[in-house]
């Protein structure tokens, strides 16, 4: 039943304000820069190097770089086109990252999607998409150009079909083949693909007959387009299962002791009061899934099941397997579902109540002045590519208003810049000279504890928060 909301109009309308403001939120950030902090962007810089192996006649080496190893070679694939326009009108950096916003926006729009296709009213489902939006962690990886946005993306997709009532034996095909896409754009969320299927497959029961056509057909359209990939690949002399199987054994920079350590304290320190709403999700699950009717149980409980599945595979996989290190990008497979499992509670809570009554908006609107806070905290964020322009025109500066001193009160060799790069394995030791004042200053971003979960341990975050790393520029004194 649609109802209106106050000051909005109905769900569907809502639903639009808040895909519009999420995605004004993301060219904010965009802007306001951060491509090309982190070494794994290079990726996007290999589709570039590509049209230019291309333009020289060097369709080999092109191909090459595109499909010669397995390290998210989809989202290499991807970026081919906004490199070329990049390349064709002189653009930034971040062009191509706005239309990794696009994926980002489509994403919560996805979880409106999974709601409604799981029997939830406009209602539920907006509460759902709202949660998705105030999620930090769906946020702010928008700045880079990195592929993790694209993967949930086709993960998604793979979910949305894998729940569809009475489905085919070709939604399975379709399932599985989007599950491949997930993998092959970024192989760290197999995690969730293995979940979606999973869970399409048990749908099914009790029909066991069913559940295994559907299980086949699933995983012809996956593990069938990966071989089809391989073979392609082989007749350019391109041997991809073996730079897979390289590739699923270098996951290890960090400690694998810690995936439990990081799967809930990442989701913590990015998120605080949308996590706690999670975690209050969580715990009335067990009491308001006695009072739901059946399909509303049912749902819950697909939401529910793939969060705990998602968590135990990467803490297991950490912890005991000691198969690959988790890390905050990881851990944010589960955030879709969370804010399902949110829409899901807020709609058991409220039911029976007249639609967006005044408790309603409230609690809706705490969440998303929660979401909002969290947001705002990577918003903020300078990253040393800005910073350096910034240090140039305050050196200039202080030379003009000090040019009467003399040359050697403005000597290039007086400024220091401190902290103005990325740092690893840790900040090292303390740069501050003696004497000194400083002229600019700027946290750093690694000073973010979020950003300390990829592929950091627990010493190293115990250097860095033990040590002041804002970057500066600072003028020497005598």
């Amino acid at each position: 039943m649609r109802r209106s909301i106050p000051f909005l109009g109905s769900p569907r309308r809502a639903l639009l304000l808040l895909l519009l403001i999420s995605l004004g939120l993301r060219l904010a950030i965009i802007f306001r820069g951060g491509q090309y902090f982190w070494a794994d962007e290079s990726r996007y810089g290999a589709a570039a190097s590509a049209w230019d192996a291309w333009y020289h006649g060097h369709r080999h080496e092109a191909l090459l770089l595109i499909a010669g190893t397995a390290d998210h070679l989809g989202f290499k694939a991807l970026m081919l086109a906004p490199a070329w326009l990049q390349i064709k009108t002189g653009a930034t950096t971040a062009q191509p990252a706005c239309l990794l916003a696009l994926f980002s926006v489509a994403n919560i729009f996805w979880v409106w999607l999974l709601a409604r296709r799981m029997g939830a009213d406009e209602r539920e489902a907006l509460w759902s998409a709202a949660a998705m939006a105030a999620a930090a962690s769906m946020f702010y990886w928008t700045r880079h150009l990195m592929p993790y946005d694209v993967a949930l993306f086709w993960a998604l997709a793979c979910t949305y079909v894998a729940v569809k009532p009475r489905p085919g034996f070709l939604d399975s095909w379709l399932a599985g083949i989007l599950g491949f896409a997930a993998f092959v754009t970024y192989n760290g969320y197999w995690v969730l693909v293995a979940c979606a299927l999973t869970t399409h497959v048990l749908l099914a029961l009790p029909g066991w007959l069913e559940a295994l056509k559907r299980a086949f057909f699933g995983l012809l359209g996956l593990a069938g387009t990966f071989l089809l990939m391989l073979f392609g690949a082989l007749h350019f002399g391109i041997y991809l299962l073996v730079s897979y199987l390289d590739f699923s054994g270098s996951i290890n920079q960090g400690d694998f002791r810690e995936g439990h350590i990081v799967f809930f304290d990442y989701l913590w320190q990015v998120e605080h009061l949308t996590a706690l709403i999670w975690v209050a999700a969580l715990l009335a699950f067990g009491w308001l899934v006695l009072r739901a009717e059946g399909r509303a149980r049912r749902r819950g409980g697909v939401w529910i099941a793939i969060i705990v599945a998602v968590a135990i595979i990467l803490v297991v996989g950490s912890n005991v397997m000691e198969k690959f290190v988790v890390y905050g990008r990881l851990a944010r497979q589960v955030v879709p579902f969370c804010a399902l499992l949110t829409g899901w509670t807020a709609a058991q809570l409220f039911r029976g109540r007249a639609p967006w009554g005044r408790v309603e908006q409230v609690a809706l609107a705490v969440m998303l002045a929660g979401g909002g806070w969290s947001l705002s905290v990577p918003l903020r964020q300078e990253f040393p590519a800005t910073f350096h322009r910034k240090e140039v025109a305050a050196m200039e500066a202080y030379r003009v208003l000090h040019a009467r001193e003399g040359p050697v009160a403005t000597a290039p060799g007086r400024f220091r810049l401190l902290y103005d790069g990325f740092l690893w394995p840790d900040p090292g030791e303390p740069l501050l000279p003696a004497h000194y004042e400083t002229l600019l200053a700027s946290p750093h971003p690694l000073a973010w504890r979020p950003y300390l979960y990829e592929g950091f341990n627990h010493e190293q975050r115990k250097k860095f928060e033990a040590t002041d790393i804002t970057m500066r520029l600072v003028l020497l004194k005598d």
